[in-house]
């Protein structure tokens, strides 16, 4: 899924940035629960892929989908009307598969039918327009049961498809979530381990530590998932509806689905063993890398002021507001945060970031209240 790339980031904006940083208590329960072995059938599979401009990055994920022990039934691709590139790859891997170039022989007398690759369109930018057109158009084949989705500048693990598929022999599980491991760079990335991942508290902290998972070592529950590497039931994507308030490139909807589907009645897994490689496209410009930054904690602070108040109740709602607008986070500055972090580091960058992100929490705010008034959620 199109995503904001890593950047190297000016020295006195690093501190303002901890994503996936943290432990969270939460709700759920961290025992393993019992999966079956039963496999599906392929044709109850399909993998989403959305891109945009890295054309490199999606032929690598394409030809690690074609690789999969349990072979897809189609693989549906997510293009933006005018990225060129990216549609001739798209188009290549079609006639490749059509000749039996790119899929073994033996994985395809296994799967009994040649895997189809679609590729749909889309003129909004950002990963929410591009993943509900990629979803609309799953939603049109009545075999497909399963959604795999990946990053287009990730790689997935042989059997990555296969682990993820078993957890839904258990009709209760709507959603599994799985390991992102970073390769800035094209190489390992060396990040301290955590034992909880996906967490939630009430008063609206979310902290994900999916590229972190090293110390969970079998699947557990979780509040929300990774967009870079999950699978949903089509089942539930039925009854939820992609959120269109979320702005900028869509931070936090993919926690909106996993709070809508959690009020639905389904669990989400995390199982370590369904890894992906996330190889991150660099920005070349030390300035695009900044206005992008900021750009993130204006969208961020935006985004999960709208979605905690849309989800949270009575005094969990009052309880975030303190400590989102007062107290705040590395990534969204509260009044607090700034003026600790003014005292020990005095830099004019701090006011840029204090602005944007009450701004954005300002306008996250009037969003809620927009939502509330004019829409009627389906979940």
């Amino acid at each position: 899924m199109e995503r904001w790339a890593s950047t190297t980031h000016p020295a006195s904006m690093d501190a303002m940035v901890g994503f996936g940083e943290g432990l969270l208590l939460g709700d759920a329960s961290q025992h393993s629960p019992a999966v079956s072995r039963e496999r599906p059938t392929r044709q109850e599979i399909a993998v989403l892929i959305t891109t945009y401009r890295r054309p490199a990055y999606l032929e690598r994920c394409m030809r690690s989908v074609l690789r999969q022990t349990h072979l897809p039934r189609r693989i549906c691709v997510v293009v933006r009307d005018d990225d060129d590139a990216s549609i001739a790859v798209v188009r290549r891997f079609q006639e490749e598969v059509a000749h039996g170039e790119v899929v073994s022989e033996e994985a395809l007398d296994a799967s009994r039918s040649r895997v189809e690759i679609h590729m749909v369109s889309v003129a909004r930018p950002g990963p929410v327009w591009a993943f509900k057109r990629g979803v609309e158009a799953l939603r049109a084949c009545p075999e497909v049961a399963l959604i795999f989705v990946l990053d287009d500048d990730a790689e997935a693990e042989a059997e990555w498809i296969e682990r993820g598929s078993r957890h839904f022999a258990d009709p209760t599980v709507g959603i599994v979530a799985g390991r992102v491991l970073p390769y800035p760079n094209g190489h390992p990335a060396a990040l301290p381990p955590v034992k909880r991942v996906g967490r939630l508290t009430w008063y609206g902290r979310y902290v994900g530590g999916f590229e972190r998972a090293g110390e969970i070592r079998e699947p557990v529950p979780v509040a929300g998932f990774s967009g870079a590497n999950v699978a949903l039931r089509r089942d539930l994507l039925e009854r939820i509806e992609v959120d269109p308030h979320f702005i900028g490139y869509g931070i936090q909807f993919e926690l909106d689905i996993a709070l809508r589907a959690r009020r639905l009645g389904y669990r989400i897994l995390f199982d370590p063993e369904c890894r992906v490689r996330h190889f991150e496209a660099a920005r070349a410009l030390p300035e695009e890398a900044r206005e992008n930054l900021l750009r993130l904690i204006y969208t961020y602070s935006h985004n999960h002021t709208y979605l905690m108040l849309k989800h949270l109740r009575g005094l969990g709602k009052l309880a975030f507001l303190l400590y989102f607008f007062v107290r705040g986070e590395r990534r969204s500055l509260g009044l607090m945060t700034a003026l600790w972090e003014a005292l020990r580091v005095p830099r004019r960058s701090w006011s840029e970031a204090v602005r944007l992100s009450l701004a954005g929490k300002w306008h996250g705010v009037r969003t809620y209240w927009r939502w509330r008034k004019g829409t009627s959620p389906r979940s």
